[in-house]
């Protein structure tokens, strides 16, 4: 959408953008609005869905049971919990837990 809207052809490579359809391209990211009609519903309102598999991680430091010295935490891992503070709590204690044990 915002390529269209820049009036800049989507099959026009980069090298060959000009300075001018760069800045108004710039111009248009800047000060693009968009006006919010309704919401979805709740349903929709979770996490991405996905990612690293928990069997594929030590659940006590987080480190990756495929290849060592590799940590995850947060939304990387396949973990989904209800909207509300709950996918923050397994960011936080996820992210404390792997650069603990990464750090050593």
């Amino acid at each position: 959408m915002i390529v269209e809207l820049s009036g800049i052809p989507e099959e026009k490579k980069v090298n060959e953008v000009t300075k001018e359809e760069r800045l108004r391209f710039v111009h248009l990211i800047k000060d693009f609005t968009m006006t919010l009609t309704g919401l979805r519903g709740y349903n929709e309102a979770i996490i991405t869905k996905g990612g690293v598999s928990v069997k594929e991680i030590d659940p006590g430091t987080m480190e990756s049971k495929l290849v060592k010295g590799l940590y995850f935490a947060g939304e990387v891992l396949d973990l989904d919990a209800v909207t509300g503070g709950y996918n923050l709590q397994i960011a936080w204690s996820t992210g404390y837990l792997a650069g603990l044990n990464a750090g050593e």
